[in-house]
């Protein structure tokens, strides 16, 4: 059962896309909050009934982002029992041929980037991957409803991002009016707090005013691509988890078509894993026992199935 009190809200999106068989249903995301900074993580430790202040915990933090950097850097995984461990991975810029074209080679010519990657615990009472985290820290809420439009302002057209409290397009709905996904800003959402502008979280510090989605309203609306769903599975008992420049994604997050994704897997023992995306196999290649590979999203949403080798059940992550 959820420990954590404080909601997390999830607002919902509309697959637009016509030819997708997920056409016209609602798909969620995380309405994710400030990024909370080092200092302040310091002092919602130290306000935990640590024993230890706020600024020394504030330089143990510090040192670990300086030395946890050096080492990925020198190939070197970092395990953070009970978290998980950071690793690094590379993506390809020009492969090379074959044997002959390695002589000479630069690295820094066949390798694209290197990412710090992160792959949560996922043993015994530690597990803290997919739904069990979900089932053992998160309390949920349906919070508001997502809508990208173009709109013209001053004569160029703009991609705008509105969020509709989930209760009132419910009552609209019953009250006959349409289904629509327009902003209705201001109005109450279904966790009790306003919605953008002047609303809080349900941890007391300000939400985030419209910019959450990184939009405001049509009368100084920002530039916004068009996204895509991408509904992530997994199946079997290993880990796995997909980033976007070192960043996690989640099953049912916004992209944009052509963003750069990263697989990383470790399977169950003994066992080999996969990964398609709508239906088309992804290469993996495999160091030290974890399988990595990349992937462009489609202009369109997409499904990406990975199975870590011993099938037991599926989840999203």
């Amino acid at each position: 059962m959820a420990t954590n009190e404080i909601k997390m809200g999830i607002n919902l999106r509309q697959n637009k896309n016509t030819k997708n068989s997920g056409y016209g249903k609602y798909y969620p995301e995380v309405d994710v909050q400030e990024t909370l900074s080092l200092k302040g993580f310091a002092k919602h430790m130290s306000d935990h009934g640590c024993i230890y202040g706020r600024d020394l915990i504030e330089g143990v933090l510090k040192k670990i982002t300086q030395c946890l950097p050096e080492l990925v850097s020198q190939g070197v995984p970092v395990r953070l029992d009970p978290l998980g461990t950071f690793l690094p991975t590379c993506t390809v810029d020009k492969p090379l041929a074959d044997i002959a074209a390695m002589e000479g080679a630069d690295p820094n010519a066949v390798v694209k980037g290197v990412h710090i990657r992160f792959l949560p615990y996922g043993v015994e009472d530690d597990n803290i991957t997919s739904r069990r985290f979900k089932e053992e820290y998160c309390s949920l809420e349906f919070r508001n409803i997502i809508d990208t439009q173009t709109v013209t302002i001053d004569g160029k057209q703009k991609k705008v991002t509105t969020l509709k409290p989930i209760a009132t397009a419910i009552a609209e709905l019953k009250a006959g009016g349409s289904e629509g996904n327009g902003g209705s800003q201001g109005s109450n959402s279904q966790g009790g707090s306003q919605s953008q502008g002047d609303s809080q979280n349900q941890g007391g510090s300000e939400n985030q005013g419209s910019e959450s989605q990184g939009s405001e309203n049509q009368g100084g609306s920002q530039n916004q691509p068009t996204t895509f769903a991408l509904t992530i599975s997994k199946m079997g008992s290993g880990s796995a988890n997909v980033t976007k420049d070192g960043n996690a994604v989640t099953s049912g997050a916004s992209l944009n078509e052509d963003d750069e994704l990263e697989i990383s897997i470790i399977p169950a023992e003994g066992t080999t894993p996969s990964a398609t995306l709508n239906g088309s196999s992804i290469e993996l290649t495999e160091s030290d026992g974890v399988y990595t590979g990349n992937f462009a999203m489609p202009g369109q949403a997409s499904t990406l199935v990975i199975n870590t080798g011993s099938a037991s059940g599926d989840s999203s992550i």
